[in-house]
């Protein structure tokens, strides 16, 4: 809402998503959900505290007789600007009430997922050897060991002899790589990774809940809240388009159909080499059904962590 918008007939709240803390002596307020931050008066909890409903402009200065209504005005446009104020109807609010799955954890494990999104927002432009050259200039890296001089040391077996076979060839041939070949992914080759990563692989008994599937990853709880999501540019026999993966059918279900590769860089921080791939393979949970079971935020580390699982499995 802009300075000059007439406020008639706007209704107002506070934010769900304020943090205050102190950084450098002065007290400051930010919207994690936005990111966006200011230096803020002491004077102002109170006041937002008092924003718990949608009220208008007239409402809010009924509710602070001490100040002036022109103030009064021109403070709620500076806080809706600075996304501590929400508009009834507007953009912020509508995102707002989509965090209900989240009430459940209180606020510290969505302020961590939230107040951590923030990417790149145009193409990454930097000299990796003079950044890395930058570092070393300001200060040199830690250490790449952690060692404990003062302590007994068991001497271990080598291992090299025992280091063939598929898993462990796999395992030390692993690379992440940024280029890829001109080639194109098959739909078999895309079944078999499918399959081996999101695929239900058997089902187990688990008390008071009857049957549930299990994957080659492990999840807490056997929840297994994660979805994966695939952005389609070079597979063959399969067009262009974003497809949800149905692990109890194992088969696709198509939501857009079209090529995809520039908005492929721009969902992974405008990291161009992105659209370069066959298949982007993105990963997604369903909150509710980690925080059905879980009603405690550390449960947040059991998603981070079978993510991880994936991805590697992967």
């Amino acid at each position: 809402m802009p300075l000059g918008m007439k406020s008639r007939g706007i209704l107002v709240k506070r934010s769900n998503c304020l943090v205050f803390f102190f950084h450098d002596g002065a007290l400051h307020c930010k919207n994690y959900l936005t990111g966006k931050e200011f230096e803020a008066s002491p004077l102002l909890v109170p006041i937002l505290g008092k924003l718990d409903g949608w009220r208008g402009f007239r409402g809010v200065e009924r509710l602070l007789p001490e100040y002036s209504p022109a103030s009064i005005r021109q403070s709620l446009r500076r806080l809706i600007a600075s996304t501590a104020v929400l508009v009834r109807g507007g953009s912020q609010a509508k995102r707002e009430s989509a965090l209900s799955a989240w009430q459940t954890w209180g606020v510290e494990a969505r302020f961590f997922h939230l107040a951590t999104k923030n990417t790149h927002t145009a193409p990454i432009t930097v000299d990796e050897a003079r950044f890395n050259r930058a570092l070393k200039r300001r200060e040199p890296p830690p250490p790449s060991l952690k060692r404990y001089f003062a302590r007994a040391r068991v001497h271990l077996p080598d291992p090299t002899s025992q280091l063939h076979g598929q898993l462990p060839e796999v395992l030390l041939s692993r690379r992440t790589h940024r280029h890829f070949g001109a080639g194109r992914v098959s739909l078999e080759q895309l079944s078999i990774l499918l399959r081996l990563t999101w695929g239900f692989t058997n089902h187990i008994h688990w008390p008071g809940l009857g049957s549930l599937p299990v994957k080659t990853s492990p999840s807490g709880g056997a929840r297994h809240s994660l979805e994966v999501y695939l952005w389609c540019s070079h597979v063959k026999g399969l067009s262009p388009g974003i497809y949800h993966y149905r692990p109890d059918r194992h088969e696709l279900e198509l939501l857009k159909a079209g090529r995809i590769a520039e908005q492929m860089a721009r969902l992974c921080g405008h990291q161009e080499w992105v659209q370069d791939c066959s298949v982007l393979f993105v990963m997604t949970t369903v909150l509710a059904r980690v925080t059905w079971r879980y009603r405690f935020s550390r449960a947040y580390r059991v998603i981070l962590l079978e993510a991880g699982h994936f991805g590697q499995t992967f």
